[in-house]
């Protein structure tokens, strides 16, 4: 059995981490700003405070770093670049001063560049989208993830062993309301419209992954056979998206020929498969998403019953 500290672990996402490990055996070491119900070891304190992090990761034996300002809307880019660039380098620091070996991070598919319209959102080269695709973030929030990434790499160049999962929109149970609010009227949607944490996400594809499977692939991170000193990343979505388009649709009328189809039998097969590979978590994580939220919206316009 081993002991895992996870940051953020009273947050939405913290929360489903916490309980997937102790599912499967682990201890749970939790730090964030407040203690959640879950029977584990709290911390409480910032995740920037160099002295309380080193208090939490001494004694365990992997470092699971979910705290984040979590989105673009949930604060300024200064209190973006603080907590989520800051935050992780004093994450890394002190687990590479413990001697720990593996962390797993959470960052986000906004490293891709096409989450939100607050920066510059640039259309995607070619889909699927892999590890190849150039990281095209202009947002605050999406730099945050492509400079937490950057730190990772360079912690890792030093012998650790770490994960990045890029996540897409997480459609936590809480935001059921939004996402039918948004695809009952996706013209007029301005969210939170009726009382979720924050607006229905997922870009323009509106993309989105059950919090138990992202819980889930952070429990294949930690098992993942990878030697010192190794990066790896992946992106994590659901099957499905939430867009009452086929996603080929969508991008051509979005826009036009400019995005590259590289596997149009894929998209095929599976009209509404996402923007982003997922053969890669597949085979080398052993991740293939479990649930998805597409049910919610049967019934709706766009959205036939028994699809």
């Amino acid at each position: 059995m081993s002991t895992i500290l996870v940051t953020g672990a009273a947050g939405l996402l913290g929360r489903h981490v916490v309980s997937e490990l102790l599912a499967h055996g682990h201890a749970v070491r939790g730090l964030d700003r407040r203690t959640a119900e879950e029977p584990i070891d709290w911390v409480v304190g910032d995740v920037t405070d160099a002295a309380v992090v080193a208090s939490a990761v001494a004694g365990v034996d992997a470092v699971f770093h979910v705290a984040a300002v979590p989105n673009i809307w949930s604060g300024d880019g200064e209190t973006i670049m603080r907590v989520n660039v800051m935050g992780t380098h004093t994450v890394l620091a002190a687990a590479e001063a413990e001697g720990i070996m593996r962390l797993v991070f959470c960052s986000s598919d906004s490293v891709a560049g096409y989450t939100v319209k607050e920066g510059r959102m640039l259309p995607p080269r070619f889909a699927p989208l892999d590890l190849s695709h150039p990281l095209l973030a202009t947002d605050p929030y999406a730099v945050s993830k492509v400079l937490g990434e950057d730190l990772c790499r360079a912690f890792a160049f030093r012998g650790m062993s770490i994960v990045a999962l890029r996540t897409v929109f997480v459609a936590y149970p809480e935001m059921a309301g939004e996402i039918v609010a948004r695809a009952s009227d996706p013209d007029a949607y301005r969210g939170p419209a009726v009382g979720g944490p924050s607006s229905a996400g997922g870009g323009p594809l509106h993309h989105h992954v059950d919090p138990r499977d992202v819980a889930r692939a952070f429990r294949l991170a930690l098992e993942l056979d990878m030697a010192p000193g190794a990066f790896e990343a992946f992106y994590l979505a659901a099957r499905v998206t939430l867009s009452p388009e086929p996603t080929v649709d969508r991008l051509r009328r979005l826009h036009g020929d400019a995005v590259e189809i590289r596997d149009p039998d894929l998209y095929a097969r599976e009209p509404f498969a996402p923007l982003y590979d997922l053969t890669h978590a597949k085979r080398r994580l052993g991740f293939v998403a479990e649930h998805d939220q597409r049910r919610l919206l049967a019934g709706l316009p766009g959205f036939p019953r028994g699809e």
